[in-house]
């Protein structure tokens, strides 16, 4: 097989596990949304909208795999050519603060929220107000690194 199209392949698949990742964060922010919208309206149950984000981590967690993987693969056919460059550096760095937010803020969050949801009641909007003031942060900067890093690969500066 050409080193090229092996290459274009991988740049493909390293996209599509960017978008998976980008994709599914904005699904959840928006369900995430909608959940805070139905308890601000007083209904009192919307436990169901917490289940349809239960799945969503596997496929952060898919996407990036396929990004992290990639990205390994078209180092190793450009022989790091990348690695030396500004731009380069300041994205693989947005990638491991968006992977290690994600992991380490996002899901812990996330879990205490459908916990909350779980016990319900009163309790539920007393827990869930701290909550919500750091899940709806960690989304916002979840989505600023997706755009940052998006522009970094395609500016590509020096």
């Amino acid at each position: 097989m050409n080193l090229q199209i092996l290459l274009q392949t991988l740049l493909v698949l390293h996209l599509s596990g960017l978008v998976m990742m980008a994709g599914t964060t904005v699904v959840d922010y928006s369900v995430f949304k909608t959940f805070w919208k139905q308890i601000d309206q007083g209904n009192s149950n919307p436990a169901g909208l917490m289940e349809s984000t239960s799945n969503s981590s596997r496929l952060i967690g898919i996407g990036a795999a396929l990004l992290v993987l990639t990205g390994i693969g078209m180092m190793a056919i450009t022989h790091g050519v990348f690695g030396e460059q500004l731009w380069f550096r300041i994205k693989f760095g947005l990638v491991i603060i968006l992977i290690l937010n994600g992991i380490l803020t996002g899901r812990r969050q996330g879990t205490k929220l459908r916990n909350a949801v779980a016990n319900s009641g009163a309790i539920l909007i007393a827990e869930a107000f701290v909550l919500r003031e750091r899940l709806n942060r960690f989304f916002l900067l979840q989505l600023c690194l997706f755009l940052l890093i998006v522009f970094l690969s395609v500016f590509k500066f020096n």
